[in-house]
């Protein structure tokens, strides 16, 4: 869900589209929010590997499914939205469903920068500016 919005925000805030953010970041050297980072890519890429790694490793680690299969603890639910077990159960079906659609539509950016080498927006406004014209039948028949 974070990817979809993601590539949204990176477009919307630099005007780079989410397939040549990488790139970019190439060309300039490591950045945050315009200020060097003390690391090269390579090690930026081993930092997040051997995180994500070790988190995933504790998760599988766990006995129980139940615990394994949803994150939780103390600090998760601040709020008490999910104290009703009923309420849980459709907050996580909720999530799921949301999930998928995220999945969907980010699929749907995947295949328009394939086909037209853009990004969601900058199509979505090129659709706005001609919509009888800009159309998905133009894009693949061109």
């Amino acid at each position: 869900m974070l990817a979809t919005l993601g590539a949204l925000t990176v477009e919307s805030l630099t005007g780079i589209t989410w397939q040549d953010a990488g790139k970019v970041e190439l060309i300039e050297g490591s950045s945050y929010l315009g200020q060097p980072l003390p690391f090269s890519l390579t090690t930026l890429i081993w930092i997040e590997v051997l995180v994500i790694g070790y988190i995933e490793f504790q998760r599988n680690a766990e006995l129980d499914p139940e615990k394994r299969l949803y994150p939780g603890g103390k600090f998760f639910d601040p709020l008490g939205l999910a104290a009703d077990p009923e309420k849980k159960a459709t907050l996580q079906l909720a999530e799921i469903k949301h999930a998928r659609l995220a999945m969907v539509a980010f699929l749907g950016f995947a295949v328009q920068a394939a086909v037209t080498g853009k990004g969601p927006l900058n199509n979505w406004a090129t659709h706005l500016s001609d919509p009888l014209h800009t159309t998905i039948i133009d894009a693949f028949s061109s």
